[in-house]
């Protein structure tokens, strides 16, 4: 923020090109903070700070987000017994302003360039932020916002809402690059934005971007095919309920394999066989042949029930039975390479030793480690 807020230039103290405030950088300011604080034992005014930048020969390095962490700095003056300046007051409830007339553009909308808008340029007074700042209270005090969001929020709404037009929306694709440069919350600020309902989202789902991507490679038909029952396992159809989103990338991930291999000799799903489908099945073996024989029956399934194919080539084709692992209990001699590989204390808490219950009438020894 001390960056965004100043020029650049050189310092007058360490020389170097650094964002200045009245010729010192951020480090300079911080240091004759310190001391001021040190010598007169409270928090002290901008201008004693000022005074003592010249005194300043060296920095005090320290960890960021350390240096103001409770008991660290040094408390302010309690007023009207609290610690701190008074809490600030709402804001005064706001309605959405009433346009008595305005200019209708002759062209459409031309897109802003909110990147290049300086915050010592915005423009505080505008009833359209007005209105934002008393919506996004509400949402605040809602939601719990804490403190640094509400006034990220604040800072973003005045950045967008600088300049705005009534008729005029307000694109995500406009504003999300800005706003996230300045380490602003989007969300929030979006939020307030849907709800004065000046927002457009024009952003493309990162569903649209990962699909393109998957589908690259495939045959024109069979990509089409492919794309059409990703979706359809997306969003529902007219006989089936939408998976997860997590769902569908794993039926895609497993399919691609075989739909990459067929296109060198087919250019649609109708072509594929039985035997092309056992070929390819019997290359996979464990986990990996009853997954990718699911995701497969359930694209085939899909397309003979859309009349895509005359017969589904995975039909008959026995998924299998999944066999669990079982659990086999140690032997002897694996239990004492086990014991006898245990030579420092902290494996020896991990290795239990594995005693065989008595049998007959030996009853256990109480004394026995």
């Amino acid at each position: 923020m001390f960056g965004r807020s100043h020029v650049t230039a050189v310092c007058a103290g360490c020389r170097h090109i650094q964002p200045l405030k009245w010729d010192y950088c951020r480090l300079y300011w911080c240091q004759a903070r310190l001391d001021a604080q040190a010598t007169v034992g409270r928090l002290v005014a901008e201008a004693d700070v000022r005074a003592r930048l010249n005194a300043v020969r060296h920095h005090q390095l320290f960890f960021m987000g350390m240096h103001h962490r409770n008991g660290s700095a040094l408390a302010p003056r309690r007023r009207a017994g609290r610690r701190g300046a008074p809490r600030k007051p709402p804001p005064a409830p706001a309605w959405r302003p009433n346009a008595d007339w305005r200019q209708l553009p002759l062209f459409g909308q031309v897109p802003r360039d909110y990147g290049h808008l300086a915050p010592s340029g915005v423009d505080l007074t505008s009833p359209w932020l007005t209105w934002a700042k008393y919506i996004a209270h509400r949402f605040a005090e809602a939601r719990g916002w804490g403190r640094n969001i509400r006034f990220a929020v604040n800072r973003g709404l005045a950045l967008v809402l600088t300049g705005y037009v009534e008729g005029d929306a307000i694109r995500h694709s406009e504003i999300f690059t800005p706003l996230r440069s300045r380490d602003l919350p989007v969300g929030h600020v979006v939020t307030v934005l849907e709800e004065m309902g000046i927002f457009e989202d024009d952003s493309e789902p990162s569903f649209e971007g990962w699909l393109a991507k998957r589908l690259e490679g495939l045959a024109p038909g069979i990509r089409s095919e492919a794309e059409r029952w990703t979706r359809v396992l997306r969003d529902g159809g007219p006989r089936s309920l939408p998976r997860r989103e997590g769902t569908v990338w794993l039926y895609l991930n497993r399919v691609r394999p075989a739909l990459l291999e067929w296109p060198d000799r087919y250019d649609h799903l109708r072509e594929v066989t039985r035997d092309d489908v056992r070929t390819y099945i019997k290359t996979l073996h464990g986990h990996q042949r009853r997954n990718q024989l699911v995701a497969l029956r359930s694209l085939f399934s899909w397309a003979k029930r859309n009349g895509l194919l005359f017969r589904n080539p995975t039909s008959r084709i026995k998924v299998g039975q999944y066999e669990y692992g079982v659990l086999q209990p140690l032997v002897p001699a694996q239990v004492g390479r086990s014991v006898a590989a245990a030579t420092t204390p902290a494996t020896r808490l991990s290795v239990a030793e594995h005693r065989e219950p008595p049998s007959g009438d030996q009853q256990p020894d109480r004394h026995q480690d």
